[in-house]
């Protein structure tokens, strides 16, 4: 294994020994050391795997995520405003820049590991995209990112989805890249893999955050008194599935403006 994967072993040995024997103020970095060190241990599988991975081969594109992730979450951090849905105990704001750092580059790994796995690789139908349901999905992009601001009560789940509709069509059309792309040329294993790395990180995230302090707490319409994993009620973790495809959609569309060359996520 690479250097890397010991050093994310340390990481996450670290943050365990401090949440059973916590020592301020390296408690209340419990959050990013621990996920620090499964991005670490993650991108060394999947080096292993295909021989490849982030950190080894493009080192620039791995910073690149880390950077573009804070104003990624912003985004939803500005929704939030009026959904609501999230808050916070025991931040400031230096501690939430480095974890917004994380959620990108979370994902992506989460990502990859899937693919690299070749769990979903007998599934290579194509998926036909047409120009006019390019145009229909651009159009529910900018109902999802009024909706959540006119409606928050009701339009709240329309937010997980405003990167993907609004950047998934161009990416198609004038980049030539992301995941329709992919899909419209047989990569259907691409979208399932993506799909299922929203509630893999996000399982993750919830089991985390429920040890950590300082964390968040969740206060979703409708979804308040039904069961919960951790502090996430159930039926939340469905929201992973559409914020991982926003997560993609994002990171190919900036990543091919400052790169201009094919995305090494879906090589």
């Amino acid at each position: 294994m690479k250097l890397h994967f010991y050093i994310g072993l340390i990481l996450i040995a670290f943050a365990v020994f401090d949440f059973v024997h916590p020592v301020q103020p390296i408690a209340l970095w419990y959050i990013p050391i621990i996920w620090y060190g499964y991005i670490f241990v993650v991108d060394s599988i999947v080096f292993r795997l295909k021989r490849s991975s982030l950190i080894v081969n493009y080192p620039k594109e791995f910073v690149f995520m880390f950077l573009i992730s804070v104003p990624f979450w912003l985004a939803f951090e500005f929704y939030n405003l009026f959904t609501k849905n999230w808050v916070y105990f025991g931040f400031t704001w230096y501690i939430h820049l480095v974890d917004f750092t994380i959620i990108i580059p979370a994902v992506i790994e989460g990502f990859m590991l899937l693919n690299s796995l070749h769990l979903f690789s007998r599934f290579k139908a194509v998926f036909p995209v047409k120009r006019w349901e390019l145009y229909l999905v651009f159009l529910l992009g900018i109902f999802s990112a009024v909706a959540p601001i006119l409606f928050p009560k009701y339009g709240f789940p329309f937010m997980w989805l405003v990167f993907f509709f609004l950047l998934e069509p161009i990416d198609f059309s004038f980049l030539k890249s992301g995941l329709l792309y992919q899909m419209s040329r047989g990569r259907m294993d691409l979208f399932y893999s993506a799909i299922l790395a929203g509630p893999l990180t996000g399982f993750f995230w919830e089991l985390w955050n429920y040890l950590a302090y300082p964390k968040w707490a969740y206060n979703i319409p409708f979804m308040n008194t039904l069961p919960k994993l951790f502090a996430m009620p159930l039926p939340g973790y469905l929201g992973y599935i559409p914020f991982s495809l926003s997560v993609l959609a994002f990171y190919v569309f900036f990543h091919r403006f400052v790169f201009k060359y094919k995305n090494p996520i879906f090589r």
